[in-house]
């Protein structure tokens, strides 16, 4: 074996080293030659004449109606919305109040809260006044805190004994001046302060009209309006519950031309769709690498990203798109689309399913379902429902879950939180400890007892089937009541008086959840609204209650 002293290049040829132990890759890589890149650049065609004849064999030069779009005129008629319809009650609307609060906020009632945030805004008012040493006392003893909150309502309990013999009751005050029967007197003493209480009140929360009727159906567990112009009906939310307003929660209840309508006329120069990672039409521009074609699921189930690719890297270039601008509160109709080429040839495009060939499949993604079953022609409608699109939600004050119990074959309405006194919600678990659900003893040398029937916490109000009137077969769930039980302390629960029905087919197998919490907003005119509204949402499912009936049971402590 040869050294690396006295190595040779011809030992390499000796036998020993005819068998490979190294495994070398040969790769290839570009080397520029030049450091100027112009040339390559270029993208110089050596033989233009062979381009040509390709594209003459691929039928490129047959191309029909090539003309680019230049110009468009896009016809609408517009409608104004006039009218909000509740239930027996109507309330004229403009778009100076989001349509949510309209629809939403509801009275508010007295609390220890609120009465005692009213009474210290209506003594920092009157501090000043040269009347305040006087009439105070006076004040304070027309106007008490007269709140019990409840045995387990431990905050409400600590804020009434902060503040009771301190503070009067704002609201009771606020009451008294709204009907007029607040004392001459202090009237007379405190009337700037007065209306200064008033403005105060109006202007923090947003309150429902007199006479108004609310929109919640308790039956639904939803709201239930309708949008109209000039009397007329003419879109409806039967089952809003989601906690915001869009054009996909209104059905077009009427399709006829209105008194109120206008023809508008809009022109726009069209401007080619664009997005991210979109191939580029010219060869020599280019193109950002956001979108990575090379990850697109291919899969039998990755139909849709297979679409997607082929509209980017095929379709993408014919696309055109137009804006439309629309005020808010306007019910807008489409009636179509004139577009004018390069060429000064017009083409008229019709909205979506106007042909006559779609009369048997009339359907659009983004559509307000018609609900007049006469109507024979489908119509291009949007609603742009003055909305809003951001807002703050507090913590729940109320929270009520409807679920299954398969195993009593009941429905339960659980309230997992309940209104403190202290204006914020608590456990609903916690405020029905109070119950003392434990059986008087009797002296009994049995090892066992019978029991009739177990009971469940206060907080669970069962809704039991009952037949709807006039039928044999269809049931309705009536709310009820255990065995010594309290009773539901949920405005949600007893906002209606017995009998309180609540449709079966709403409380799937999943169960419902409706809340009640306090919502804040600003509107696009800068002002600030706060109201209480609802919203229901899809439970977690089924639910045990635990209730037992004809149990067995030992006896504590007896031998068995």
């Amino acid at each position: 074996m040869p050294t690396a002293t006295n190595f040779k290049i011809q030992d390499i040829l000796l036998a020993n080293y005819r068998i490979a132990s190294i495994t070398a890759y040969n790769r290839m890589e570009t080397s520029a030659r030049v450091p100027d890149f112009d040339r390559s650049l270029k993208a110089e065609i050596r033989d233009p004449l062979w381009m040509l004849t390709r594209q003459w064999q691929f039928g490129e030069f047959q191309g029909d109606d090539a003309g680019t779009a230049i110009g468009t005129k896009i016809l609408g008629v517009h409608t104004q919305m006039e009218q909000i319809q509740f239930p027996n009650s109507a309330v004229s609307y403009n778009d100076t109040i989001p349509l949510e609060t309209i629809v939403e906020r509801e009275k508010i009632k007295a609390t220890l809260f609120l009465a005692v945030q009213m009474g210290r805004y209506f003594i920092k008012l009157i501090r000043n006044n040269s009347n305040f040493t006087t009439r105070f006392g006076s004040l304070l003893d027309s106007y008490p805190l007269n709140y019990t909150p409840e045995a387990n309502d431990y905050e409400g309990i600590q804020l009434l004994n902060a503040v009771k013999g301190k503070v009067l009751d704002g609201y009771k005050l606020h009451s008294d001046i709204s009907d007029g029967s607040l004392n001459a007197t202090d009237a007379s003493a405190f009337s700037d302060e007065i209306q200064l209480l008033q403005q105060w009140y109006k202007r923090t929360y947003s309150q429902p009209d007199e006479g108004i009727n609310t929109p919640w159906q308790p039956a639904q567990l939803d709201y239930k309006f309708a949008m109209a112009t000039s009397g007329e009906k003419m879109l409806t939310a039967d089952h809003y519950s989601d906690g915001h307003l869009d054009w996909y929660s209104f059905d077009l209840a009427s399709s006829r031309s209105n008194s109120m309508a206008e023809e508008k006329i809009a022109s726009f120069i069209p401007s080619s769709v664009s997005f991210k990672g979109m191939p580029d039409s010219r060869f020599w521009a280019m193109e950002d690498n956001q979108t990575d074609f090379g990850k697109i699921d291919t899969s039998p189930t990755g139909l849709l990203h297979l679409l997607f690719a082929e509209f980017g890297l095929v379709c993408s270039n014919d696309w055109l798109m137009l804006p439309y601008p629309l005020t808010v509160n306007t019910l807008c109709e489409i009636k179509g689309i004139v577009v004018t080429d390069v060429f000064g040839q017009q083409i008229f495009v019709r909205a979506a399913g106007q042909g006559a060939e779609s009369t048997w499949q009339r359907w659009a993604m983004f559509h307000h379902t018609n609900t007049n079953t006469a109507a024979t022609v489908s119509t291009n409608t949007f609603y742009l429902a003055p909305a809003i699109t951001k807002s703050l939600e507090g913590d729940p004050i109320e929270q009520v879950n409807f679920l299954r119990d398969e195993m009593a074959n009941m429905i339960w309405a659980v309230e997992k939180v309940v209104p403190s006194q202290a204006g914020k919600g608590v456990s609903g678990d916690e405020m029905a400890m109070n119950h003392d659900t434990s059986s008087a003893g009797v002296s009994t040398t049995a090892s066992i007892r019978y029991v009739l029937g177990t009971t469940v916490p206060d907080n669970w109000i069962p809704f039991i089937p009952v037949h709807i009137e006039g039928s044999n077969s269809e049931i309705r769930l009536q709310r009820a009541r255990m065995p010594g039980a309290k009773g539901a302390l949920s405005t949600i629960l007893t906002e209606k008086s017995a009998p309180y029905y609540v449709d079966e087919e709403i409380i799937s197998r999943s169960g419902l959840q409706v809340s009640m919490s306090a919502q804040r907003t600003r509107w696009y005119n800068g002002k600030t609204y706060l109201w209480y509204g609802r919203k229901k949402e899809v439970n977690t499912g089924e639910g045990w209650s635990r209730l037992k009936f004809d149990q067995v049971e030992n006896v504590a402590g007896a031998s068995v």
